[in-house]
């Protein structure tokens, strides 16, 4: 009697496979030499050199973003509320200062007078910063609630020239921006001819 063996397709599957493994392996390429750099001394002086400048952006980062702000608001126990600044970069933070004031009852006022104008003076009773007992601001108004802190800034004449920003206090209410002609403007296009 005869016994016939025959391959099922997995057995043949698998024959295939080990004979494709063997003639692979004869086939073996050889691994290309890795290059490694030597750090030289000029090499470690950027890099920390690079270390450096980004370490100083990043402690330069908190303090010009969003670190200390320009401006303090603190409600006094007779009900005023004193708004001390270190110099007039407040204006990048006047939205925020608007929104704290207007919580404790102080108006704000933001004007914008087109090229070449500016708003009209007074627009009211005006106190203007008292004596600054810290050092290290250069500004302090104590307001009262109804009073209002006004904000103009008028846009530029030309390149950039414009007359300067100004933020001051109101006694009550502020009057309307009325648009009056700047009298340095006229000599500001003249020399800039």
């Amino acid at each position: 009697m005869t016994t016939k063996t025959t391959k099922t397709f997995e057995d043949r599957l698998l024959d295939e496979l080990r004979r494709e493994i063997a003639l692979r392996a004869e086939d073996v390429p050889e691994p290309e030499p890795v290059i490694r750099r030597t750090i030289t001394t000029r090499r470690a002086l950027v890099a920390l050199a690079a270390c450096a400048a980004a370490a100083g952006v990043v402690v330069g980062l908190p303090s010009s973003t969003g670190g200390s702000k320009a401006y303090a608001v603190e409600r006094n126990d007779d009900g005023t509320i004193t708004v001390t600044g270190e110099d007039l970069a407040a204006w990048e933070y006047r939205g925020e200062l608007a929104e704290q004031l207007h919580d404790l009852g102080v108006l704000t006022s933001f004007d914008r007078p087109r090229s070449g104008y500016v708003c009209a003076k007074p627009r009211g009773e005006t106190p203007g910063p008292e004596k600054v007992t810290d050092p290290t601001a250069l500004w302090t108004y104590t307001l009262h609630p109804g009073d209002t802190l006004v904000f103009e800034d008028p846009e530029p004449i030309k390149d950039s020239v414009s007359p300067a920003g100004v933020m001051y206090v109101v006694k009550g209410k502020a009057k309307p921006c009325r648009e009056v002609p700047y009298e340095g403007a006229k000599w500001l296009e003249e020399s800039l001819k």
